[in-house]
């Protein structure tokens, strides 16, 4: 069997991942996190229950980021699809039919009739690729004791592993604030769509940055290098998570949705104000890897005396603290839908609720006193309640147009237009044959004739009243009203 301290073997294997069959290199893992690799007989074999199986523990590890587990085991891959089902496991199962890695291991054994089996065992590598924690069980029915492999794992650290790591987090939280500050003034200048993108390209970024973080501060053995470690994942974390809500900000926006972008941007404005609190992520040029440990540079100074057990400041002076306030007046008018060239997408353009008409204010329109002023409703579209018997005037002014028997070109006055733009009256005679200028009280009054008889019985005489269309209750108006025409300058919704 292999023994602590030995370099594990890189091995290649099918195997049963996430519920599809594939090919395992663990030479992929091996120096590159904690791995643990948990040899059993079988599957479905004596230490499983109904309930659970001998590997139901080990997926507890699976939720860490620096730690890869595996199960080994002689079967198949479609056995192991199986019995990953049986039992609800998410641990990775390899199928090592040929014996290649029971054999690198040491842990082939023989039952009393001659049988090859594989002996109950596991394995703690820890991220350089040396084997920290070996240990093998007497029988095949005793199940894996987890609690010996957790403190294994546990103690697995390394000052230069967390200084790798933080290095690697430092480059993708550069990347991310690049791409932050971009989609920033892209936000600030209204450009809602290349905002999105910005912010969405910065979100990964960041949160990569808080993996790698996290990853250091799990391997970091030097105390202060580790509070500021876990300081500076917290920061790349918050960001990440306002980063989000700043990229449906902008997508809100760009679609015209103001009032659920502004809620989104109140939201990142939290986190950002959290994150403003906390300093930028020291360049990794800060710290220095000694043989007593992580050494501190000057620009970073633990406080224990804080409440949160460190202050510290950076040399980098770019970082994302600069504006990431978002407080730009004339952007949050815009957000508000309050500046004068924002006019959102989603706010309707027609007018919704009752309309009162004043009908005397129409009538005294009727008049003819200035045909150009037309009708006194404003608009060309209205929503809501218009209370008029259209019936009713129309059978008014259909009255009207049979008695006066007004031509296209008459006035509702009773007037028409002569050749030479001079205003001519009708005659008295029944037969409309005598047309001059007027049969008036004074020569050239044709117009004051006109009016006189458009609304009587041309027999009458000057004697006869003209009747006006009261508008204000058209449902009891006379049958003499004004021409027709005058109907269609009327701008009356729906007609």
């Amino acid at each position: 069997m292999l023994s602590e301290g030995a370099a594990a073997p890189a091995v290649d294997l099918p195997a049963y991942v996430d519920g599809e069959r594939r090919r395992v290199d663990l030479g992929e893992y091996l120096g590159e996190g904690i791995v643990v690799l948990a040899f059993y007989p079988a599957d479905f074999n004596p230490a499983c229950t109904m309930q659970e199986s001998d590997l139901g523990d080990l997926d507890l590890f699976t939720m860490q980021k620096d730690v890869s587990v595996f199960g080994v085991s002689p079967d198949s891959t479609y056995s192991h699809e199986a019995f990953a089902e049986r039992y609800g496991l998410h641990v990775p199962l390899l199928s090592d039919r040929e014996g290649e890695a029971t054999a690198a291991y040491g842990v082939a054994t023989e039952n009393e009739v001659g049988e090859r089996l594989v002996r109950r065992s596991v394995f703690v590598v820890d991220h350089r690729g040396t084997v920290q924690y070996a240990r093998a069980a007497d029988d095949l029915e005793t199940p894996l004791d987890v609690g010996p492999v957790k403190a294994a794992v546990g103690d697995i650290g390394g000052d230069d592993t967390a200084l790798d790591r933080y290095r690697v987090g430092h480059d993708h939280y550069a990347e991310g604030r690049e791409a932050f500050r971009a989609a920033m003034a892209d936000y600030e200048d209204r450009e809602w769509m290349d905002a999105r993108n910005g912010f969405e390209e910065a979100e990964p970024a960041f949160t990569d940055a808080a993996d790698h973080f996290d990853t250091a501060v799990r391997f970091a053995e030097t105390a202060a290098f580790e509070t500021v470690v876990d300081r500076t994942e917290e920061k790349a974390d918050t960001l990440a998570h306002a980063t989000s809500w700043l990229a449906d900000s902008a997508d809100a926006l760009a679609s015209g949705r103001g009032k659920q972008g502004a809620q989104y941007r109140e939201d990142a404005e939290r986190l950002l104000d959290a994150a403003t609190d906390l300093s930028e992520p020291p360049g990794p040029d800060a710290f220095r890897l000694t043989a007593e440990g992580i050494e501190l540079g000057d620009s970073v100074v633990v406080d224990p005396e804080e409440e949160a057990g460190y202050d510290w400041q950076a040399d980098d002076a770019g970082g994302v603290d600069t504006g990431l306030a978002v407080d730009d007046a004339d952007l949050d008018a815009a957000v508000a839908g309050e500046a004068d060239d924002y006019e959102p997408a989603d706010e309707p353009d027609t007018v919704e609720g009752d309309l009162e008409m004043d009908l005397d204010a129409v009538g005294e329109a009727d008049d003819g006193d200035d045909e150009s002023e037309g009708s006194s409703v404003e608009g060309d579209t209205v929503e809501g309640d218009l209370e008029m018997d259209l019936d009713a005037v129309d059978a008014a002014t259909d009255g009207a147009a049979d008695e006066t028997g007004a031509g296209p070109t008459d006035r509702p006055d009773g007037s028409a237009d002569g050749p030479d733009g001079a205003t001519s009256g009708r005659s008295g005679s029944s037969d409309g044959s005598d047309t001059g200028t007027g049969t008036g009280d004074e020569p050239g009054d044709g117009r004051a004739a006109g009016d006189e008889r458009a609304g009587g019985d041309p027999a009458d005489g000057d004697d006869a009243d003209v009747a006006e269309l009261d508008l204000s209750d058209p449902t009891e108006g006379d049958d003499e009203d004004e021409a027709d025409d005058e109907r269609a300058d009327w701008d009356i919704p729906g007609r």
